[in-house]
Parts: structure tokens; C-alpha cells; sequence
């Protein structure tokens, strides 16, 4: 597990925001992660497909399981079977570690329409000359990887991997009938980042919590500050990177160092970092320009 401590926003092309994180920021170790989650489960059968959900049924590759008073789907950005209670949006994503004499530290964060014209692209040093370099578009991530490692200067140490990239927006309810939706599968991902493992782990404690009191519905009570934050969250993530906002805040925001109070909150870290800086002004005014142009039906970016 890394810690960071720093964030560099760029485009490559000479334009870059720094961000100092107050709480830093871990990089885990995701699949040793969930063995040992999945170690406190005694009936988690790893390796068995859900193929089908009826009623209180859950068939599998190794048979019908069931009757279940609840069915829980947390199935990951895949959504198979949550996408029939609502839409998410879903980037494909991919990344490869590379030896690189780049010099980059800490978390860099990308905004180049030549890597992603509809995300971002990330280079993440994992220890010394050794980067996590990835992206996340609407299409040819294959070609534009290997794009962004020539760009590095980077070198494979590695096989490329990846899946998708879930950015929101949250679905409205979170409980139809016997079936709870947890996590990725319920759009609880941060739609500025895609990130979304502490939102699954929030979502399954709170359902947990629900059942052990007797009354499921207040999952879906409990749930709802955060479902408003990430719902704003998704109309920053319109403003940023369907309308473009992004590529023009990073010109107007150059050469800016910013505190990140509350990493996990992008929306109250950007209003911060905004309300703090002199060039504000002008990058409302030009969100507002863009927000009526489009609206107007002018080009799209």
C-alpha cells in the first residue's frame, strides 16, 4: 500500500494545477484486498458465476441457491444484472506498469484529448522508476495506452489490465422489492474519478446494518446524503469533461498550488480550491459561457 501525499493536474502541454492532499492518498492493493475480505465470509464461493436472479432464487454455475428473503447485487462495473434498475455510465479503462525516467512523483492526473477525449488519463509512481500509467475513454484505450506510455518513455514490466470505469450517475433507489443494489452496481462511484471502493464498502455495511434492525428500507434512507453528494458530483462531471470545462480551467488555474481539504470529496475540494484563489472570477465566468453556448446548441468540444 503507497501513500501520496501530492497531485499534479496537467495536460502535458505545459499547463498544470498542484494539489497538496491534507489526509494523503492510498493506493491499494485491490485483489489482496478482497482475499482478505472475503476471508471473514465462510459461505463466499469464489470462482462460481451468477447466471440468473428470480424472485428469492440466485442461479449459479454450480446450481440453484435459495430461498433468500434479499438478494444483494454487488457485481462490480460489469452490471449484468443491475443495469435493468438503471443506466451508469461506463468507460472502458486500461493501464500498465512501465519503468520510465519521467521524474514524475506522487499522482498525476492527465487531461489531454489526444489520450482521452471523454476522461483522463493518470501516471502514478508505484516506487522508484516505476509508474502505473492508464486511461479511461469512450473507445481505442489499446492504441491510446500505448500512446501515453511512448509519451513517458516508458518500458512494460508488466501484461496491460483493466475494466470498466463507472461515472455515475447514482440510480435514484437503491431497494426494488427482495433486490438491495450495492456499490458500482448501484452507480455509488465518484464520477470525477471513478473511484468507488469505499462507496461499496459504505453501501455494504449500511445494508448489513438495515437487515440486522429488521427493516431493509432504511438502507436506502441511510444512503440518500450520500447519493445528493454524488448526484452533484455527476453535474461537475457534465461541466468537466462532456462540455469540456476542464481542458479550459487548467489554462485559466496555471500554475496554481491548492490544498485538497477533503480528497474524497471532489466537489468540495475544487469549490475550495476555487474560492481561494483570485482567478476565480474568471473561470466562473467562463463555465457560465460555456454552460449558455452549449445550451444554445453551440459546437460541442
Amino acid at each position: 500500500m503507497n501513500k501520496y501525499n501530492e497531485l499534479l493536474v496537467t495536460d502535458l502541454q505545459g499547463h498544470w494545477i498542484w494539489f497538496k492532499v491534507r489526509d494523503g492518498v492510498y493506493l491499494l492493493d485491490r485483489p489482496g484486498l478482497e482475499r482478505r475480505l472475503s476471508e471473514g465470509v465462510p459461505s463466499l464461493k469464489l470462482g462460481v458465476r451468477v447466471e440468473a436472479i428470480r424472485g428469492q432464487y440466485v442461479y449459479t454455475s454450480a446450481g440453484r441457491r435459495g430461498p433468500y428473503d434479499y438478494v444483494a447485487i454487488a457485481e462490480g462495473a460489469v452490471r449484468r444484472f443491475s443495469h435493468i434498475y438503471g443506466e451508469v455510465t461506463r468507460l472502458p479503462g486500461l493501464q500498465v506498469d512501465v519503468k520510465s525516467d519521467i521524474g514524475l512523483s506522487g499522482i498525476t492526473v492527465v487531461y489531454n484529448k489526444k489520450l482521452s477525449e471523454a476522461y483522463f488519463s493518470w501516471i502514478v509512481e508505484i516506487d522508484r522508476g516505476v509508474y502505473r500509467v492508464g486511461l479511461a475513454d469512450r473507445c481505442c484505450v489499446v492504441d491510446k495506452l500505448r500512446k501515453l506510455v511512448k509519451m513517458v518513455g516508458g518500458t512494460p514490466v508488466g501484461k496491460p489490465f483493466g475494466g470498466g470505469v463507472l461515472a455515475g450517475p447514482p440510480l435514484k433507489r437503491l431497494v426494488y422489492g427482495n433486490v438491495a443494489l450495492l456499490g458500482d452496481a448501484a452507480g455509488l462511484t465518484k464520477p470525477l474519478s471513478g473511484g468507488g471502493i469505499i462507496l461499496a464498502i459504505k453501501s455494504g455495511a449500511s445494508f448489513g446494518e438495515a437487515l440486522r434492525t429488521g427493516d431493509p428500507s432504511a438502507y436506502e434512507y441511510s444512503m440518500r446524503p450520500t447519493i445528493l453528494r454524488l448526484s452533484a458530483a455527476r453535474a461537475v462531471y457534465e461541466l468537466m469533461y462532456v462540455k469540456g470545462f476542464v481542458h479550459e480551467a487548467l489554462r485559466i488555474f496555471h500554475g496554481s498550488e491548492f490544498l485538497a481539504i477533503d480528497y474524497d470529496d471532489h466537489v468540495k475540494t475544487l469549490a475550495l480550491a476555487m474560492a481561494t484563489s483570485r482567478k476565480a472570477p474568471r473561470a466562473l465566468v467562463g463555465a457560465l459561457r460555456l454552460l449558455i453556448s452549449r445550451g444554445a446548441g453551440g459546437p460541442s468540444t
